[in-house]
């Protein structure tokens, strides 16, 4: 019984050690590649030489916190209700702003979604905003091309559910 464990150690040893060492030399030949590549790279690639004013210009972060909230003025939606809008943020291509919105009078809407651009919304990423009693908040992106018919446009639901944009110039 003794010979029969024994032999049975021995087997299960033989077969497990070219297993942990395969392992390791896969490591080695991965972190060998590794750096290969990094040389490759660095060989073919001399920064000294790249234009950077190929790149454009570079993109003007500025933190929402420092900025001040202006206020675009109030808006009467198709369910008749009036929302007092106001923006943070800067009004630049591709620019993320803060929109916040008070409810004036009228009835309090259900939903509210927000887009930067043109009525139909297509190319932008319209948003609902997440209300707080009378007040809600939203974040809309500005397009990559700002014209003068870029607007702001809040759109709730009218009382057959269809929903209803109105547009407010942002610009």
């Amino acid at each position: 019984m003794i010979d029969f464990t024994r032999a049975f150690a021995l087997t299960t040893a033989a077969c497990l050690l070219p297993l942990a060492a395969c392992e390791k030399i896969e490591e080695a030949e991965q972190a060998e590649e590794a750096k290969e590549s990094k040389e490759t790279l660095d060989e073919k690639i001399d920064m000294s030489k790249v234009d950077e004013s190929q790149f454009g210009a570079p993109v003007q972060f500025t933190d929402p916190d420092a900025l001040p909230a202006e206020d675009l003025g109030n808006v009467t939606l198709s369910d008749g209700s009036t929302l007092a809008i106001s923006i943070v943020g800067d009004k630049q291509p591709n620019a993320m702003l803060q929109i916040n919105i008070h409810h004036v009078s009228g009835p309090i809407p259900d939903t509210i979604r927000v887009w930067i651009g043109n009525r139909s919304g297509e190319g932008a990423i319209k948003n609902k905003a997440h209300g707080h009693d009378d007040h809600w908040h939203a974040e809309a992106t500005f397009p990559d091309v700002i014209t003068g018919r870029t607007m702001l446009w809040v759109e709730v639901p009218d009382a057959d559910g269809k929903r209803v944009a109105t547009g407010m110039p942002i610009i």
